[in-house]
C-alpha cells in the first residue's frame, strides 16, 4: 500500500518531463505517446488515457505543447501534439533541475537506497 501511493507520488512528478522528452523527438498522438512511455520505461509508466490527456492539455494551456488535428487518408483525425520552442527550452532547463534533484537525493539517501 504505501509502495503503490509514494509510487503514484514520484510518477507524477515525472510525467510531464517524459512526455515533454518524447515531443521533442517531433509531434505525436496520444496513444503513441503512452505506447513509447511504457516500453521506454520498461512498464514503469503505463499511462491510461485519463492520466495522459489532463497532462497533455495543462502543457499546451502553459504553452510548452501545441496540438492540432492531422487527417491522413481515409483514418479518423488524430489530435498531434508537439512541443512549442518555449517548451524546448523549458524541457532543458526542467532536465537539468531534476538531474541535480536526483543528485541531490542520492547524496541525501546514499547509493544502495538505505
Amino acid at each position: 500500500m504505501v509502495q503503490r501511493v509514494w509510487s503514484a507520488e514520484l510518477k507524477r512528478g515525472a510525467i510531464q518531463l517524459c512526455i515533454m522528452a518524447l515531443l521533442k523527438e517531433g509531434r505525436k498522438y496520444g496513444f503513441q505517446i503512452i505506447k513509447e512511455l511504457r516500453e521506454l520505461s520498461g512498464g514503469y509508466f503505463d499511462l491510461k488515457e485519463g492520466t495522459l490527456y489532463p497532462a497533455l492539455h495543462r502543457l499546451e494551456k502553459r504553452g510548452l505543447v501545441k496540438s492540432e488535428w492531422v487527417i491522413e487518408g481515409t483514418a479518423p483525425p488524430r489530435r498531434y501534439y508537439k512541443l512549442t520552442d518555449r517548451g524546448k527550452s523549458f524541457l532543458a532547463e526542467s532536465v537539468m533541475e531534476w538531474r541535480r534533484m536526483v543528485s541531490a537525493t542520492e547524496m541525501v539517501i546514499g547509493g544502495d537506497g538505505s
